[in-house]
């Protein structure tokens, strides 16, 4: 088996850069995982208030629709009815 030769290098500061980096990458990845976390939370409430707009849109349609009729509730209530 052919060993590695080994160079004359700074190996604790060499050492020292690496786990230097793992940690600021530690770091970022948990910033990352924060971020994302609170971007699928803030989907959720989108998504609600985008379905709530969109009833709130159906419901003034169908007043417009009421008042343009010229009937009375109690009329489109019967037809419904039937």
């Amino acid at each position: 088996m052919a060993r590695r030769k080994v160079e004359e290098k700074n190996y604790p500061e060499l050492i020292e850069m690496a786990e230097e980096r793992i940690e600021a990458l530690s770091a970022e990845l948990k910033q990352e995982k924060a971020n994302l976390k609170q971007l699928k939370k803030d989907q959720v409430r989108y998504d609600a208030m985008v379905e709530k707009q969109r009833k709130q849109a159906e419901v003034q349609k169908a007043a417009e629709l009421l008042v343009a009729s010229g009937k009375s509730l109690e009329e489109i209530e019967e037809f419904l009815a039937n």
